[in-house]
């Protein structure tokens, strides 16, 4: 491109400024002074796009300015044009610039403790000028209304009002500690679960187990012998020896590695859960959501559909 090229692009770019101007403000006068220019260099601007368009724009009188049909249409697309170029500056000067500012974070509590607080010590080194506010909570926040930059959230599907993708998917597991197991036959099918004590999350699964396999699912009426609408609750009865316990590799998968609980009906196919980074719709993110989302990929990676979680 030419430098003359590219000054006839910037000073079209300023004639469509001083016509959107002019017919938000209703008059040449009005827009010369919140462009900081001449009347008479406004009026040229102006009358310079409709000569290279070769249509009247505005409709002048002595007593105001409007657009004619034509210049209604165009000064849509103006507006368009001007927006973008301005997300694409702000793109620009935001790609480079170091994060600064409070990060607010929203996240479910069991998740949040054991996956993504660790995160934040190391980003917050990385970028001195970034602070975080963190919030654990199992309720669902409304990010735009409550000011917060993203959510991490456990669902089936991705909620299409908001932006977002899945970070990594966490396997549904039966659980139990080696002195259950000890004194208990370890159940082979989901039918020998009747006989056995077990421990439910409330709030997911509930008393009913839901079995996958090539016959179709199969539902599980169990009678828990603890019923809690917190999962930790759930893992830490598991770990004294009280049930077997049916949570996702988020929150047991380091208890399976170390051995501290041990996985029952290994095979059994008990589904996943997805955990996905949600933000609010925006043309242009700010810096500190781009390092969250940096941070976010070196944890989890880049394949949504493998579990992370048992070699945590």
């Amino acid at each position: 491109m030419t430098i003359n090229h590219w000054c006839e692009i910037m000073d079209q770019l300023t004639s469509m400024r001083a016509f959107v101007k002019v017919v938000d403000l209703g008059g040449f006068a009005a827009a010369a002074r919140a462009f900081g220019l001449s009347t008479t260099m406004v009026s040229k601007h102006v009358a310079a796009l409709e000569a290279r368009l070769g249509t009247a724009l505005l409709t002048r009188t002595t007593r105001n300015v409007s657009a004619t049909d034509a210049g209604r249409r165009f000064h849509g697309r103006c507006q368009e044009i001007l927006q973008a170029v301005d997300e694409a500056e702000r793109e620009a000067g935001e790609e480079g610039r170091e994060p600064v500012g409070c990060l607010r974070i929203t996240a479910p509590v069991e998740l949040g403790n054991g996956h993504i607080a660790p995160l934040l010590p190391p980003l917050m080194q990385r970028h001195p000028g970034l602070s975080v506010a963190l919030e654990f909570s199992n309720r669902v926040v409304d990010l735009v209304e409550e000011g917060f930059d993203a959510a991490i959230r456990v669902a089936e599907v991705l909620d299409t009002s908001l932006r977002g993708r899945q970070l990594t998917s966490s396997r549904l597991v039966l659980v139990a500690s080696p002195s259950y197991l000890a004194t208990r036959t370890p159940p082979n099918t989901p039918d020998d679960l009747i006989a056995h004590d077990t421990l439910s999350f409330s709030l997911s699964m509930g008393p009913e187990w839901t079995f996958g396999g090539q016959a179709g699912k199969r539902v599980i009426q169990v009678r828990p012998k603890l019923l809690s609408s917190s999962s930790e609750a759930v893992r830490t009865a598991a770990l004294a020896g009280a049930g077997i316990a049916l949570l996702p590799t988020f929150l047991v998968g380091a208890d399976l590695v170390s051995g501290r609980l041990q996985q029952v009906m290994s095979s059994a196919s008990l589904g996943a859960l997805k955990i996905f980074v949600l933000y609010p719709h925006r043309r242009t993110h700010p810096a500190r959501l781009r390092a969250l989302m940096t941070a976010l990929t070196e944890r989890f990676g880049h394949d949504p559909e493998r579990d992370v979680f048992m070699s945590s």
